[in-house]
């Protein structure tokens, strides 16, 4: 099964996602800010990471330069879904290496969705092709 860390600090948004993401197939665990994000990271070694960039205790723009400075987690991929107000934040994410970058207002769990099922190749968390 995949995991998908997702970072947080909304707990209704978290739960919407969570839910959906967990409904896909995938294993979810959650982090409501950036520390910890940073030590779930090691813990539940994901397949990718989806990340707010403002949350508290660590910038989501932190959490990315922490993922791409350590070789273990370098290579995991990151979509960010952040608000309109941070798009700075958002052509820094893009810069540090981030397959994707969503405003809150533009997404739903079925982009998302699509968006992880792309980045991983294409599969269903069960390892099979999509219909289609």
């Amino acid at each position: 099964m995949r995991t998908i860390l997702y970072v947080e600090d909304d707990a209704l948004l978290a739960h919407v996602y969570g839910s959906a993401l967990s409904g896909a197939g995938f294993q979810v665990e959650v982090a409501e800010d950036g520390v910890d994000a940073s030590k779930r990271l090691f813990k539940a070694k994901p397949d990718l990471v989806v990340l707010d960039l403002m949350i508290p205790k660590l910038a989501g723009v932190d959490v990315i330069k922490f993922i791409r400075s350590k070789p273990t987690l370098k290579d995991i991929p990151v979509i960010v879904v952040s608000d309109a107000s941070i798009a700075d934040q958002g052509v820094a994410a893009t810069m540090l290496g981030v397959q994707r970058v969503f405003l809150k207002a533009n997404c739903s769990p079925a982009i998302l969705i699509d968006a992880i099922n792309e980045l991983l190749g294409w599969e269903t968390p069960s390892g099979s092709q999509p219909a289609g």
